[in-house]
């Protein structure tokens, strides 16, 4: 009997082992509201308007997102909160916590940042003129890979200083954003999203962690980009991982790309695409023993959206509305990743803080899904159980 019972008792830790002990935020049913998060936005009747009608999909999470501006990609200091009139004021950030409560919806805080000049965050970096001790070593430059393409900047080096600043400036802003998150004991909190160029600094990401822990004692997690899941150098710090997983459908062998976007994307394609990176992702859980969570995944409702899932309202504007393709995409996700033992759930992109009229959803090409046929593919998902 002994025996029997230790068998029992092994082969339950093997299969806790193998599929991922749930962390206390558990699996989520959630969408990001909010962004970008304009002074104002939160505080007004249109907020706890749209926060009700995001619940009422069934959700029970909502990662509520918001970034201050860098001037440029390469200025090294900013400001947020209170001393930005440009984003929503700290108090802004607690109405929305209170109005997602009032509506039963855990919260996953995430603030990052953005550049005033559209550079996309993943590529913020710092340089500065040769020295002229530099150049009699024989230095001419530095490549510079954060761009479109690569370039090599011909008299410059990497600006070690204004990194140095920059961080300091980061640390500051994620560490009074984890204060209230410990304040308004949010579920989780997201330590920055798409920062590609950070990345490689182990050390400095460590010691934001470091501060940010010492604030707010609950789960911590970071938002990699679709294909960088594997060069994040501090996942061991974080509690479950999270993606922007906006993976493109490649057009069927022999269909060009604009061929293929002249049509609707069939559901079929998009699992096939959708379970391969399944399976890579499984692996990347299996080598951290982590959950990984959709913290940003969706897709605009116009046609080809599947083929570029990132791509914003305004960049295909040639292209015909076609909520079909959307809802196609949600299925897919759903059906590839819902029942995943180690798959922690989905953020979808985005929901923001003032809806559109739901008489006008059929003419709105964003990502949110107000009023779309999306919306009944994700009532009629998180309405299961898991």
């Amino acid at each position: 009997m002994l025996t029997k019972c230790l068998l029992a008792l092994a082969t339950l830790a093997a299969a806790l082992s193998s599929s991922v002990a749930e962390s206390p935020l558990g699996f989520v049913k959630g969408h990001s509201w909010g962004w970008v998060g304009s002074r104002g936005d939160y505080a007004s009747p249109a907020a706890a308007e749209s926060m009700r009608n995001l619940a009422e999909t069934s959700a029970d999470t909502v990662c509520i997102a918001f970034a201050p501006n860098l001037k440029t990609y390469d200025t090294p200091r900013f400001t947020w909160g209170d001393n930005n009139s440009q984003m929503v004021s700290d108090d802004e950030v607690r109405h929305a916590i209170d109005l997602a409560r009032e509506n039963g919806l855990r919260v996953i805080l995430k603030p990052t940042v953005n550049c005033e000049d559209q550079t996309w965050r993943a590529w913020i970096r710092f340089y500065r003129p040769l020295s002229e001790a530099e150049r009699e070593a024989g230095v001419t430059g530095v490549e510079d890979p954060w761009g479109d393409t690569t370039v090599f900047r011909e008299g410059e080096a990497i600006d070690e200083a204004a990194w140095a600043e920059w961080w300091a400036c980061f640390g500051d802003f994620l560490e009074h954003y984890a204060k209230i998150a410990a304040e308004k004991n949010v579920d989780a909190f997201c330590l920055g999203c798409e920062m590609n160029s950070t990345e490689s600094f182990a050390d400095e990401w460590r010691e934001v962690i470091r501060r940010v822990r010492a604030a707010y004692d609950g789960q911590l997690t970071y938002d990699a980009n679709h294909g960088r899941e594997r060069l994040v150098t501090f996942w061991d710090e974080v509690d479950f991982l999270s993606v922007s997983a906006y993976y493109p459908v490649a057009p069927p062998e022999g269909v060009t790309e604009e061929e293929a976007v002249a049509s609707t994307t069939p559901k079929t394609e998009i699992v096939a695409t959708l379970r391969q990176v399944r399976d890579e992702l499984r692996d990347l859980h299996q080598e951290y023993r982590k959950p990984i969570l959709f913290i940003e995944t969706g897709v605009t409702n116009v046609r080809g959206c599947a083929r570029y899932p990132w791509s914003h309202p305004d960049a295909e504007l040639g292209s015909p509305i076609d909520e079909r393709e959307q809802a196609n995409y949600y299925e897919a996700m759903f059906e590839t990743f819902w029942d995943e033992p180690w798959f922690k759930g989905f953020a979808w992109w985005d929901w923001p803080a003032r809806l559109y009229p739901i008489d006008e959803a059929g003419g709105n090409r964003g990502f949110c899904i107000y009023g779309k046929q999306a919306e009944g593919v994700v009532r009629d998902w998180y309405g299961r159980k898991r």
